[in-house]
């Protein structure tokens, strides 16, 4: 049988989540060997984002070269990764060539491009509306309308397709997929958060999984710890993306811990590089939570939540909506409401022992290698 060709254009082998994403499937396609062959093309966006108008173009034309001998381009799309004009051109070079093309869509439009009200009707408020048209315009031009060129674009959340129908995408071409959840590992046994928290018998740690953001909620992890008793600890899982120029959330969760008197049951681990150091510090933890903001998760799908599950471990939430979409198995506990003593008081409540074993049912059922499968379907029917 002939196998489908799919080049992969992707972050990877890069401290992102969209590239781990992505990354997952291809190991498992490739230990496959069955009915799709694909490989990472050699440039990633947070090259190509940044490359001179020259390098683009060159970098553009090895792509054209090396989609020649593949049936499909599959692009990972998220706003923050394309600065400019790189992902239409790079659409429009598959198309030119009568390849396919597959875009997963891992954030929604309308959170990406979001308009501001002008300040009364001044010449600077008129201004601004202009200059906001202008750049609504682009925004459609490099995001929109080569999505709107794609075979198919997979979404994580039903606010992302209804974001994406609006903007006139066709319904046919939208395909929705849950995120998976990482296959189960063994990663080495870790102390780390036992010895700085200094775990006593009965002790309940509780964590936090991901760089730090004031997205997620870290602020009212910590504050929950106010409305629980002594025996519950806080493990932030994770430090500052490299890349990220908000260093000072960390100083302002770091004085929020000091303030509180809470120096004694909070430890931040600090950025992660290494996968399995992750895995062992999420499963020195009782139970996650993600107390992630109503706005930004509405559309956002949590490539750390998974990891909660593929670590089988309980999971605590603030009732986002893409939250409240994927818990179809009862496999998150979500709390009454967006407030940190409503965490605290979903975390006392919990029955860890019920919870963990919905986590593990729910992890093998969304596993990445059986979610690859549906993958591979897509592919076939494109």
């Amino acid at each position: 049988m002939t196998k489908i060709k799919v080049l992969q254009f992707s972050p990877h082998d890069e401290d992102c989540g969209v590239g781990k994403y992505q990354e997952q499937f291809v190991k498992v396609l490739q230990a496959d060997d069955a009915e799709v062959e694909t490989t990472f093309f050699d440039s990633s966006p947070y090259k190509t984002r940044i490359m001179s108008p020259t390098e683009l173009d060159a970098t553009i034309g090895r792509l054209s070269e090396e989609l020649k001998s593949y049936d499909i381009l599959h692009i990972q799309h998220e706003f923050g990764l394309f600065s400019g004009d790189e992902f239409k051109r790079m659409v429009e070079a598959a198309k030119q060539l009568h390849k396919k093309v597959i875009v997963t869509a891992h954030t929604s439009p309308d959170f990406a491009f979001q308009f501001t009200r002008p300040g009364g009707v001044s010449l600077r408020s008129i201004l601004h509306v202009v200059r906001q048209k202008r750049r609504h315009e682009a925004f459609k031009v490099n995001h929109i309308e080569p999505m709107k060129q794609a075979d198919a674009v997979i979404v994580h959340n039903q606010s992302t397709r209804n974001s994406l129908l609006n903007y006139g995408v066709g319904e046919d071409k939208i395909v929705m997929f849950t995120h998976p959840v990482p296959d189960h590992t063994n990663p080495p046994v870790s102390t780390e958060i036992a010895t700085n928290l200094n775990k006593q018998e009965g002790d309940i740690i509780y964590a936090t999984v991901g760089f730090l953001h004031r997205y997620k909620g870290i602020a009212d992890a910590v504050k929950a710890l106010n409305y629980l008793p002594s025996n519950y600890k806080l493990a932030i899982i994770g430090g500052m993306h490299p890349t990220s120029d908000e260093v000072s959330f960390y100083n302002d969760i770091a004085d929020l811990v000091n303030e509180q008197g809470l120096r004694d049951r909070v430890y931040i681990t600090g950025f992660i590089k290494d996968d399995d150091r992750l895995n062992s510090l999420i499963r020195e933890s009782d139970v996650c939570v993600y107390a992630y903001d109503r706005v930004y998760y509405a559309s956002v799908s949590s490539g750390s939540l998974n990891l909660a599950f593929s670590n089988e471990r309980p999971v605590v939430a603030y009732p986002t909506d893409s939250f409240k979409e994927m818990n179809t198995d009862g496999q998150i506990v979500l709390a009454q409401t967006f407030a940190y003593y409503e965490l605290a008081r979903s975390l006392k409540a919990l029955d860890v022992a019920a919870q963990t074993k919905t986590v593990k049912e729910y992890a093998k059922k969304m596993s990445w290698t059986n979610a690859t499968k549906t993958l591979v379907e897509i592919y076939k029917k494109v």
